[in-house]
């Protein structure tokens, strides 16, 4: 087993000048933005995000986007869908624009022990970290993707190029790879989920929730992290507005400062009223 190459440790949390390079369409309602520091580096451990600050009146809060790729110190990409009124306007970036981006933030993803067999499954946009993460290592992995139909696979050469054989598709209506979903293609692949022992997963809270539970079914010994995708009004922990209930405790969990990668185990994906608080103590005289 090669040993994982060393991750580059994050730059400070900083607010970032940035001139877009480019804002590149790559498929329906996606695109690929590049966008340059116009001062100092930035590194990010994948599973980090960042947050823009759309240039518009009306938009009071700056919308958080994982980290696609760092090609090097002064550039960061990010994958997006245009999906409502603030992706809509970044849909018109031009080149030469400047944007503020606050980042890195939030916690990333724990680097594979055994790379070689890792699995890194993702679901429409939400392939990003898995992405960034598989690229800094040494060996390939598996890559399981999951979108609704071909013209959603926006990164294909990229994950090509990253994956090569490894790379497992499936589109819900059956245009591109494997016809069904994500868990689906993964039941087709047992073999290489019981010999894993990292799972990184992103994409919808229903398709990682899923994920995760077939992960552990088959492979109940296998590692799964998960990167939440919330609303985040101000990424800092300051506000509590992306909280998401845990399996471990009684408070909920701020997404944006203790993840947004989290251990599976530890989300409560039922989302249901907090338990009492004596659930959660040792102690029989516990408050309540």
């Amino acid at each position: 087993m090669q040993t994982p190459l060393q991750t580059p440790l994050p730059t400070p949390l900083s607010d970032m000048r940035c001139q877009v390079v480019s804002n590149q369409e790559c498929g329906n309602q996606l695109k690929l933005l590049r966008l340059r520091l116009l001062d100092g580096q930035f590194q990010c451990l994948p599973g980090q995000f960042v947050m823009l600050d759309l240039p518009e009146s009306q938009f009071y809060f700056r919308r958080p986007f994982s980290v696609l790729d760092t090609p090097d110190p002064q550039t960061l990409e990010i994958y997006y869908k245009q999906v409502g009124v603030g992706t809509a306007l970044m849909w018109d970036f031009q080149p030469g624009q400047i944007i503020n981006c606050l980042g890195p933030l939030g916690k990333g993803f724990t680097p594979p022990t055994q790379p070689e067999s890792a699995l890194y499954i993702g679901g429409g946009i939400g392939i990003a970290p898995p992405y960034f993460l598989a690229k800094s290592q040494q060996e390939k992995g598996h890559c399981f993707y999951g979108v609704r139909n071909a013209g959603e696979i926006g990164l294909q050469n990229a994950l090509e190029a990253q994956f090569r054989k490894n790379l497992h598709i499936a589109t819900d209506n059956g245009s591109a790879g494997f016809h069904g979903n994500v868990c689906q293609l993964l039941e087709q692949h047992t073999a290489l989920v019981s010999q894993a022992r990292e799972a990184y997963v992103c994409g919808p809270t229903r398709m990682m929730a899923a994920t995760a539970t077939l992960l552990k079914s088959i492979n109940p010994i296998m590692r799964v992290e998960v990167s939440l995708e919330e609303r985040m009004p101000c990424g800092t922990g300051a506000c509590t507005g992306c909280v998401t209930p845990r399996a471990d405790r009684y408070l909920p969990a701020k997404v944006c400062l203790e993840g947004p990668v989290f251990e599976a185990s530890l989300i409560d994906w039922q989302g249901g009223p907090p338990r009492p608080i004596s659930a959660f103590c040792e102690e029989a005289s516990c408050p309540q």
